[in-house]
């Protein structure tokens, strides 16, 4: 499978936001839902910040 991984940039931290992300859709201005492969979705206000292909990796980073 070539699912990625989403994760969150807090500072020079990233934590695992959600596995085996399947979709990234903008729901607004500044709000993303994320799904992945078993359907589960979350919503997050937050900008992409980078995608690595190579690496299956998204990382996204928080509006404040």
């Amino acid at each position: 499978m070539c699912e990625s991984n989403a994760y969150l940039r807090r500072g020079k931290k990233e934590e695992l936001f959600l596995k085996d992300v399947t979709l990234i859709k903008p729901i607004s201005d500044r709000e993303l839902l994320v799904e992945n492969l078993l359907g589960e979705q979350k919503t997050i206000k937050a900008k992409i910040s980078q995608i690595d292909f190579m690496a299956h990796k998204i990382v996204l980073s928080p509006e404040e």
